[in-house]
């Protein structure tokens, strides 16, 4: 190939990456455009129990202000989202020509375990100590058995539900004996087996024992084979 030739291949290849660069960035500018491409509707599935409204809508208006429907960032809208301290999965969907779908879920929780939130599946999730919600119930135990102790509180709660209770609280100690609060502020100590028996005994003394004194109970300590210790407000133990 003589000089000339290859001078007038370099010209022609530089002249068809121009053309190429200046079409596509042409096309950028037309699909960019929100007027030609805006997205007119946006629908949101959320519960809104622990993300505000106003949060979603301040990231999304920002989003939605500088792009196309085609241009819209989708993977840095769903890392702000994700950001979001209760979020726990988001889905975003472009659905032609104009409609944007986001559907959040927020973490569940269904226990305060030691200072953090406990989800349904086990997992523990800390929002900060001003985001903890105080009427969940509270378990406590030794670091990673916050699964047993769940599970051990679920199976409680059934039993004394049954019975008309509700079960405030439940611990595991470090010496593997179990103690649970009522709602009413009763403790009841369950000791380290047996604590099904152990509370249906107790409910199925309530009627006999404990019926229409509950305001002056303290304490029932369930640990003894055949019978229980019961502490009553301004007394001993009897």
């Amino acid at each position: 190939m003589d000089k000339g030739q290859w001078q007038y291949r370099s010209v022609l290849f530089l002249l068809i990456m121009s053309a190429l660069a200046l079409t596509a960035r042409a096309t950028y500018l037309y699909l960019a455009s929100r007027e030609r491409f805006p997205i007119n509707t946006v629908k949101i599935t959320a519960t809104y129990h622990h993300i505000s409204r106003q949060k979603m809508e301040g990231i999304l208006s920002e989003a939605l202000s500088h792009n196309s429907f085609f241009t819209l960032p989708v993977q840095q809208l769903r890392v702000q989202l994700q950001s979001l301290p209760w979020t726990k999965t988001i889905r975003i969907e472009r659905i032609w020509p104009d409609l944007l779908k986001i559907n959040l879920v927020e973490n569940n929780p269904v226990a305060i375990w030691n200072d953090v939130m406990l989800m349904e599946d086990g997992k523990l999730f800390n929002p900060g100590s001003e985001d903890l919600d105080v009427s969940l119930p509270h378990l406590r135990g030794p670091d990673n058995q916050q699964q047993e102790v769940l599970q051990v509180y679920q199976k409680m709660s059934k039993i004394l539900s049954m019975y008309g209770f509700y079960t405030a609280s439940l611990e595991k100690r470090n010496n593997q004996a179990w103690e649970l609060i009522l709602g009413n502020g009763v403790r009841i100590h369950l000791g380290k087996r047996d604590l099904d028996a152990k509370i249906i005994r107790f409910c199925k003394a309530y009627p006999a024992v404990f019926s229409g004194k509950l305001e002056n109970l303290v304490s029932v300590d369930l640990r003894y084979p055949r019978g229980m210790a019961v502490k009553w407000r301004g007394a001993s133990n009897k």
